[in-house]
C-alpha cells in the first residue's frame, strides 16, 4: 500500500544530493569555533564520574567472601548471630 498520496512530501529549504555531503555545503558547519568553547565540570560532577569509574572496576561479587562462606557451610562451622539478624530486621522496619 502506497501512502504518498495520503501524506504529502515535506519540503525543506536545504538541498539533498545523493552521495553528496550536506556538511560540506554548509559554510557555518565548516567555520572554526570562535572563542574556543569549553566545558568545566563542578567538583561534584567530577566526584560522580570518579565514583562511576570505581564502580565499573569493582567486581559485582566478592569471590573471596563467597568462597569463605561456602567453606564454612560445608564444614558446618557457619553460625548465624540471631541478635544481629533481629537488630537488622527491626532497623529495616523502623527506617521505612
Amino acid at each position: 500500500m502506497k501512502l504518498t498520496s495520503v501524506f504529502p512530501q515535506i519540503k525543506t529549504g536545504s538541498k539533498i544530493q545523493k552521495g553528496g555531503n550536506v556538511a560540506a555545503d554548509n559554510p557555518v558547519r565548516n567555520a572554526a569555533p570562535v572563542g574556543g568553547d569549553r566545558v568545566e565540570l563542578s567538583s561534584g560532577s567530577r566526584d560522580v564520574l570518579k565514583m562511576q569509574e570505581i564502580l565499573q572496576e569493582t567486581p559485582a561479587v566478592r569471590r573471596e567472601k563467597v568462597d569463605d562462606l561456602k567453606r564454612q557451610v560445608e564444614e558446618g562451622t557457619y553460625q548465624v548471630d540471631s541478635h544481629q539478624v533481629a537488630d537488622k530486621m527491626l532497623w529495616s522496619l523502623l527506617s521505612d
